[in-house]
Protein backbone atom coordinates (compact mmCIF):
# COMPACT_ATOMS: atom_id res chain seq x y z
CA UNK A 1 0.00 0.00 0.00
CA UNK A 2 1.26 3.44 -0.95
CA UNK A 3 1.40 6.15 1.72
CA UNK A 4 -1.26 8.84 1.48
CA UNK A 5 -0.64 12.50 2.19
CA UNK A 6 -3.01 14.29 4.55
CA UNK A 7 -4.04 16.55 1.67
CA UNK A 8 -4.94 13.49 -0.44
CA UNK A 9 -7.05 12.08 2.39
CA UNK A 10 -8.81 15.40 2.88
CA UNK A 11 -9.63 15.43 -0.82
CA UNK A 12 -10.96 11.85 -0.69
CA UNK A 13 -13.10 12.57 2.36
CA UNK A 14 -14.51 15.75 0.83
CA UNK A 15 -16.40 13.61 -1.68
CA UNK A 16 -19.72 11.89 -1.03
CA UNK A 17 -18.52 8.49 -2.21
CA UNK A 18 -17.14 6.07 0.43
CA UNK A 19 -13.43 5.82 1.04
CA UNK A 20 -12.35 2.26 0.17
CA UNK A 21 -9.12 0.28 0.48
CA UNK A 22 -8.29 -3.32 -0.41
CA UNK A 23 -5.31 -4.79 1.45
CA UNK A 24 -3.70 -8.21 1.87
CA UNK A 25 -1.46 -7.85 4.93
CA UNK A 26 -0.35 -5.54 7.70
CA UNK A 27 2.17 -2.81 6.95
CA UNK A 28 3.58 0.43 8.32
CA UNK A 29 1.96 2.34 5.44
CA UNK A 30 -1.45 0.86 6.25
CA UNK A 31 -1.14 1.92 9.89
CA UNK A 32 0.03 5.42 8.99
CA UNK A 33 -2.70 5.86 6.38
CA UNK A 34 -5.31 4.67 8.86
CA UNK A 35 -4.07 7.10 11.52
CA UNK A 36 -4.23 10.00 9.05
CA UNK A 37 -7.68 9.02 7.77
CA UNK A 38 -9.11 8.83 11.28
CA UNK A 39 -7.42 12.07 12.34
CA UNK A 40 -8.94 13.87 9.34
CA UNK A 41 -12.37 12.34 10.01
CA UNK A 42 -12.16 13.28 13.69
CA UNK A 43 -11.25 16.86 12.81
CA UNK A 44 -13.94 17.07 10.11
CA UNK A 45 -16.69 16.03 12.52
CA UNK A 46 -15.22 17.58 15.69
CA UNK A 47 -14.66 14.33 17.57
CA UNK A 48 -10.90 14.53 18.28
CA UNK A 49 -11.23 12.38 21.41
CA UNK A 50 -12.39 9.40 19.32
CA UNK A 51 -9.52 9.25 16.83
CA UNK A 52 -7.22 6.97 18.88
CA UNK A 53 -10.06 4.72 20.04
CA UNK A 54 -11.36 4.28 16.50
CA UNK A 55 -7.84 3.40 15.36
CA UNK A 56 -7.60 0.68 18.02
CA UNK A 57 -10.98 -0.79 17.04
CA UNK A 58 -10.62 -0.57 13.27
CA UNK A 59 -7.07 -1.92 13.29
CA UNK A 60 -8.14 -4.89 15.43
CA UNK A 61 -10.92 -5.71 12.97
CA UNK A 62 -8.51 -5.46 10.04
CA UNK A 63 -5.97 -7.71 11.77
CA UNK A 64 -8.71 -10.25 12.49
CA UNK A 65 -9.44 -10.31 8.77
CA UNK A 66 -5.78 -10.91 7.92
CA UNK A 67 -5.51 -13.66 10.54
CA UNK A 68 -8.62 -15.41 9.23
CA UNK A 69 -7.29 -15.35 5.66
CA UNK A 70 -3.80 -16.45 6.64
CA UNK A 71 -5.16 -19.21 8.87
CA UNK A 72 -7.01 -20.74 5.95
CA UNK A 73 -3.88 -20.62 3.82
CA UNK A 74 -1.97 -22.25 6.68
CA UNK A 75 -4.53 -25.06 6.89
CA UNK A 76 -4.33 -25.62 3.13
CA UNK A 77 -0.53 -25.65 3.19
CA UNK A 78 -0.52 -28.24 5.98
CA UNK A 79 -3.27 -30.39 4.41
CA UNK A 80 -5.63 -29.83 7.33
CA UNK A 81 -9.42 -29.73 7.01
CA UNK A 82 -10.63 -26.56 8.72
CA UNK A 83 -14.13 -28.06 9.00
CA UNK A 84 -12.85 -31.08 10.95
CA UNK A 85 -12.90 -30.48 14.74
CA UNK A 86 -9.76 -32.58 15.25
CA UNK A 87 -7.85 -30.89 12.42
CA UNK A 88 -9.08 -27.49 13.54
CA UNK A 89 -7.82 -27.94 17.10
CA UNK A 90 -4.41 -29.12 15.85
CA UNK A 91 -4.20 -26.44 13.17
CA UNK A 92 -5.05 -23.62 15.56
CA UNK A 93 -2.27 -24.68 17.95
CA UNK A 94 0.21 -24.85 15.08
CA UNK A 95 -0.94 -21.52 13.65
CA UNK A 96 -0.72 -19.81 17.03
CA UNK A 97 2.90 -20.96 17.30
CA UNK A 98 3.56 -19.43 13.89
CA UNK A 99 2.10 -16.09 15.03
CA UNK A 100 4.04 -16.11 18.29
CA UNK A 101 7.26 -16.77 16.37
CA UNK A 102 6.68 -13.54 14.44
CA UNK A 103 6.05 -15.25 11.11
CA UNK A 104 2.31 -14.62 10.99
CA UNK A 105 2.55 -12.26 8.02
CA UNK A 106 4.49 -14.66 5.78
CA UNK A 107 1.28 -15.51 3.92
CA UNK A 108 0.68 -12.00 2.58
CA UNK A 109 2.10 -12.68 -0.90
CA UNK A 110 0.08 -15.92 -1.19
CA UNK A 111 -3.05 -14.11 0.00
CA UNK A 112 -2.48 -11.56 -2.76
CA UNK A 113 -2.07 -14.33 -5.35
CA UNK A 114 -5.29 -16.01 -4.24
CA UNK A 115 -7.10 -12.66 -3.78
CA UNK A 116 -7.79 -13.31 -0.11
CA UNK A 117 -8.35 -9.69 0.81
CA UNK A 118 -9.47 -7.39 3.57
CA UNK A 119 -11.63 -4.60 2.20
CA UNK A 120 -12.11 -1.43 4.24
CA UNK A 121 -14.96 0.96 3.46
CA UNK A 122 -15.68 4.16 5.37
CA UNK A 123 -18.94 6.04 4.79
CA UNK A 124 -19.59 9.32 6.55
CA UNK A 125 -21.98 12.22 6.75
CA UNK A 126 -23.14 14.72 9.33
CA UNK A 127 -25.12 12.12 11.27
CA UNK A 128 -22.79 9.11 11.37
CA UNK A 129 -19.52 7.42 10.39
CA UNK A 130 -19.84 3.81 9.26
CA UNK A 131 -16.94 1.37 9.03
CA UNK A 132 -17.32 -1.82 6.99
CA UNK A 133 -14.39 -4.25 7.18
CA UNK A 134 -14.71 -7.55 5.38
CA UNK A 135 -12.53 -10.45 4.33
CA UNK A 136 -13.41 -13.26 1.95
CA UNK A 137 -12.86 -16.18 4.30
CA UNK A 138 -16.01 -17.62 5.81
CA UNK A 139 -15.98 -18.35 9.52
CA UNK A 140 -16.48 -21.92 10.62
CA UNK A 141 -19.28 -22.55 13.08
CA UNK A 142 -17.10 -22.60 16.20
CA UNK A 143 -15.43 -19.33 15.26
CA UNK A 144 -18.73 -17.49 14.85
CA UNK A 145 -19.97 -18.84 18.18
CA UNK A 146 -16.85 -17.52 19.93
CA UNK A 147 -17.42 -14.10 18.39
CA UNK A 148 -21.06 -14.06 19.45
CA UNK A 149 -20.08 -15.06 22.98
CA UNK A 150 -17.48 -12.27 23.12
CA UNK A 151 -19.95 -9.67 21.84
CA UNK A 152 -22.51 -10.80 24.40
CA UNK A 153 -20.36 -11.22 27.50
CA UNK A 154 -18.24 -8.10 26.96
CA UNK A 155 -21.37 -6.03 27.63
CA UNK A 156 -20.98 -6.96 31.31
CA UNK A 157 -17.44 -5.60 31.68
CA UNK A 158 -15.84 -2.18 31.86
CA UNK A 159 -12.24 -3.35 32.16
CA UNK A 160 -10.42 -5.54 29.61
CA UNK A 161 -8.16 -7.14 32.23
CA UNK A 162 -11.18 -8.22 34.24
CA UNK A 163 -12.66 -9.75 31.09
CA UNK A 164 -9.38 -11.49 30.25
CA UNK A 165 -9.02 -12.98 33.73
CA UNK A 166 -12.59 -14.28 33.81
CA UNK A 167 -13.23 -15.17 30.19
CA UNK A 168 -9.93 -15.08 28.31
CA UNK A 169 -9.76 -17.71 25.55
CA UNK A 170 -6.17 -18.82 25.03
CA UNK A 171 -6.87 -20.73 21.81
CA UNK A 172 -6.54 -17.80 19.41
CA UNK A 173 -7.24 -14.49 21.09
CA UNK A 174 -9.77 -12.90 18.71
CA UNK A 175 -12.33 -12.84 21.52
CA UNK A 176 -10.15 -10.52 23.59
CA UNK A 177 -9.88 -8.04 20.74
CA UNK A 178 -13.62 -8.02 20.17
CA UNK A 179 -14.27 -7.58 23.89
CA UNK A 180 -11.83 -4.65 23.92
CA UNK A 181 -13.80 -3.01 21.08
CA UNK A 182 -17.03 -3.29 23.09
CA UNK A 183 -15.41 -1.97 26.28
CA UNK A 184 -13.88 1.00 24.45
CA UNK A 185 -17.23 1.89 22.89
CA UNK A 186 -18.94 1.65 26.28
CA UNK A 187 -16.28 3.86 27.83
CA UNK A 188 -17.11 6.62 25.35
CA UNK A 189 -20.86 6.22 25.78
CA UNK A 190 -21.24 4.93 22.21
CA UNK A 191 -23.92 2.36 21.32
CA UNK A 192 -22.56 -1.17 21.20
CA UNK A 193 -25.58 -2.44 19.28
CA UNK A 194 -24.15 -0.68 16.21
CA UNK A 195 -21.18 -3.09 16.23
CA UNK A 196 -21.95 -6.28 14.28
CA UNK A 197 -19.98 -9.23 12.95
CA UNK A 198 -21.62 -11.69 10.59
CA UNK A 199 -21.01 -13.63 7.38
CA UNK A 200 -22.75 -13.31 4.05
CA UNK A 201 -22.07 -14.34 0.45
CA UNK A 202 -18.65 -15.82 1.22
CA UNK A 203 -17.42 -12.87 3.29
CA UNK A 204 -17.00 -12.24 7.00
CA UNK A 205 -18.19 -8.70 7.71
CA UNK A 206 -17.56 -6.42 10.68
CA UNK A 207 -19.60 -3.22 10.76
CA UNK A 208 -19.37 -0.35 13.21
CA UNK A 209 -21.52 2.79 13.10
CA UNK A 210 -20.56 5.83 15.14
CA UNK A 211 -23.44 8.29 15.59
CA UNK A 212 -22.42 11.94 15.55
CA UNK A 213 -23.94 14.23 18.13
CA UNK A 214 -25.55 17.31 16.77
CA UNK A 215 -24.99 20.68 18.44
Amino acid sequence: MEPLLTSEIEDLLSKKSPLEMKVFGASKNLDENLVRILDVLAAKYNIPNLSAILFTIVKDLILNGFKANFKRLFFQENLLDIQSPADYELGVRMYKSLILSGRGNTFESLARQKNLYVRIKIEHNESQIKFDIRNNSMLVRGEMQKIRNSLLHAQNYNDIMEYYIERGDNSEGEGIGIALCIILLKGEGLPTDQFRIYHEDGETIAQLTIPLKKD
